[in-house]
């Protein structure tokens, strides 16, 4: 798997850098986790704080476009960002079923 940072541009409002990227994969796209370990190791950053805002496979491709926010710090990502997102990006734990004993 192969990233490339297509656009990359400031969010003084929001504290946050927008990245927009292009990812080359082998074989079905790949789990938000596998692309955000990529993107630590691409940016040098912390997990908690950035986002992977969402994929699209490009139909007919092995190549999607992700969008990426990078925020100044985690208390900042935790107010901007909805909690669908910060559940997908793994900062919330989804609530199971519990089952009776």
């Amino acid at each position: 798997m192969d990233i490339e940072i297509i656009n990359q541009r400031e969010n003084p409002l929001l504290g946050r850098t927008e990245l927009e990227i292009k990812i080359t994969h082998d074989k079905g796209t790949p789990k938000f986790q596998e692309i955000r370990s990529k993107i630590a190791a691409l940016k040098d950053l912390d997990n908690d704080k950035f986002v992977l805002q969402a994929i699209s496979a490009i139909y007919g491709t092995s190549t999607s476009t992700a969008e990426v926010r990078i925020y100044s710090s985690n208390e900042k990502l935790s107010s901007v960002e909805p909690t669908h997102v910060l559940k997908k990006n793994g900062f919330i734990e989804e609530k199971g079923e519990e089952e009776d004993e």
